[in-house]
């Protein structure tokens, strides 16, 4: 094995673990008062390896973890304390410690294909809701009455990819109002959902010089201002709307209204991907899409094409769900909640630095998050076992050969789901725009 590039992603396992340093972290942030029986950096190790395994994800379950690591087991009382405010904030400075590790790109060819429109960066912004029971719904409400629930929002770079930022709140809380984006965003595009079609959010995305694309709701109605093509230019004036008669490819200007009677003008288009049947009948699949990147920078089908990557998030929440499996989390104390959450995230930003490791390595490759995150939950204890010892390499090395075995998606152009959605055509379109 070269050391010598694998450094940089071993000295993450090294330095995010230590003991020393989380110990000063956690007296910091006074998740303990003094060292008694209980070591932070163990506590912490158990919050994350808890998430595999055969048992249900609960607090006893991580306080047994807890006593392998340790090789002590700490009475039941004495370890819940340890979900303070304290021990939240040290879990969450971890998370933040380990996604600024991302790479610069480990994506060349999509980089190149941004960067040839001026773009530095692609980030998806989504929110996934995880259920929690009955007694937490009086701290965190869901939109179902019978049970308590969390929303994590996240701000999702595809370019290296990881996680860049993250918001936890209760479930009812609306996607919109969640949203707190940096104050610049030059070269910055924004890849959203439905849930966050709002033309308040447009014109501020805009006003700090960056871009946004998501999908157009059919209840707004923006005035058609200028038209590029696929509809006749005697409705320039009239509202936007899906009973226009359109002929293929949409791509137009429409104005929208501000609070205050200002005008926002934005690039409105609509592209049909294929057809379904509904009630025995086939319909067309069709996609409208709003944004502010201009037709001198993407087609409508290049939109489309980028519009595809916002599944990475998709991909994100399914392995937070399924091998966090924070969905198994049965607490209505808002310290363990979020102990449980961000010690979650820390294991899955793990997995998507080894991903982009990988794709490092080998260029060609496309190592699944799911399986990925998997073997680093597996291989954790052992890495952080040998950490600062001479040992560590061979662990590692070890821990290399299985992510080559088993971390590699097998299929990675295959599609898995209806043709026109899948993020892995949109992959291969994304590269063969970049290469010409």
């Amino acid at each position: 094995m070269d050391t010598t590039v694998a450094i940089p992603l071993a000295s993450v396992f090294v330095t995010l673990f230590d003991r020393e340093a989380m110990l000063d972290l956690a007296r910091q942030t006074e998740a303990i008062e003094r060292l008694k029986e209980i070591h932070p950096a163990d506590f912490v190790r158990a919050l994350v390896e808890s998430a595999s395994g055969d048992e249900k994800r609960t607090i006893a379950s991580a306080r047994r973890r807890y006593g392998r690591i340790s090789g002590f087991e700490p009475e039941e009382s004495s370890y819940y304390d340890h979900f303070n405010e304290g021990m939240v904030r040290l879990i969450e400075q971890l998370l933040r410690k380990a996604m600024k590790r991302a790479p610069a790109s480990s994506r060349p060819l999509l980089s190149r294909l941004l960067d040839r429109a001026g773009l530095a960066d692609m980030l998806a912004l989504d929110a996934s809701r995880f259920s929690l029971p009955s007694w937490a719904r009086e701290l965190y409400p869901s939109t179902d009455d019978q049970h308590g629930g969390v929303k994590i929002t996240t701000l999702m770079s595809v370019l290296s990819p990881t996680i860049k930022k993250v918001i936890v709140t209760d479930a009812r809380q609306h996607d919109r109002k969640v949203v707190n984006l940096p104050r610049w965003l030059k070269g910055l595009l924004i890849l959203m959902d439905r849930g966050y079609c709002d033309r308040k959010l447009f014109a501020q995305i805009a006003d700090r010089l960056g871009f946004f694309l998501t999908r157009l709701k059919k209840s707004h109605r923006p005035v058609i201002k200028r038209i590029r093509c696929g509809l006749d230019q005697r409705f320039l004036g009239q509202p936007f709307s899906n009973e226009l008669p359109f002929e293929g490819e949409v791509d137009l200007d429409a104005t929208f209204k501000m609070p205050g009677g200002a005008e926002r003008e934005f690039r409105v288009v609509r592209l049909v991907v294929g057809s379904q049947m509904i009630k025995g009948k086939e319909e067309p699949v069709e996609l409208l899409f709003v944004t502010n990147l201009s037709p001198e920078q993407f087609t409508v089908e290049q939109l489309a094409t980028l519009y595809r990557f916002r599944w990475e998030i998709e991909r994100l929440f399914a392995v937070c769900k399924g091998v966090g499996r924070l969905d198994h989390l049965r607490s209505g104390n808002q310290n363990v909640v979020e102990a449980f959450v961000y010690a979650t995230l820390l294991a899955v930003v793990l997995g998507l630095l080894v991903c982009s490791w990988m794709r490092q390595r080998r260029p060609r490759c496309e190592p699944s998050a799911w399986r990925v995150t998997t073997l680093v939950l597996e291989w954790l204890p052992e890495l952080a076992r040998t950490a600062g010892h001479h040992s560590f390499w061979v662990t590692f090395a070890a821990f290399e050969r299985a992510l080559w075995r088993e971390g590699v998606n097998p299929n990675p152009g295959r599609p898995y789901t209806a043709t026109q959605y899948t993020f892995e055509l949109g992959w291969q379109e994304a590269c063969r725009c970049a290469t010409h």
